[in-house]
C-alpha cells in the first residue's frame, strides 16, 4: 500500500537575498550544538536532583 503524501504550503514566507540566506546558515551553524543559557541549565539540574519522584 502507498501512503498518500501531503503537500505543504508555506505560510508566511519571508523573502531574501542569497546573501542573507548564507549569513543565517553560518550564524545557526556556529548556534547549532551550543548551550545558549549554560546557567539556567545548571540551575535546573540542580533543583531537579533534588527531587526524588516528580508530583503528577
Amino acid at each position: 500500500m502507498k501512503r498518500k503524501k501531503e503537500i505543504l504550503k508555506a505560510e508566511k514566507v519571508l523573502s531574501m537575498s542569497k546573501s542573507t540566506k548564507k549569513r543565517i546558515s553560518i550564524i545557526a551553524k556556529d548556534i547549532k550544538g551550543k548551550e545558549l543559557f549554560p546557567e539556567k541549565v545548571d540551575l535546573a539540574k540542580k533543583s531537579l536532583g533534588n527531587l526524588k519522584s516528580l508530583p503528577i
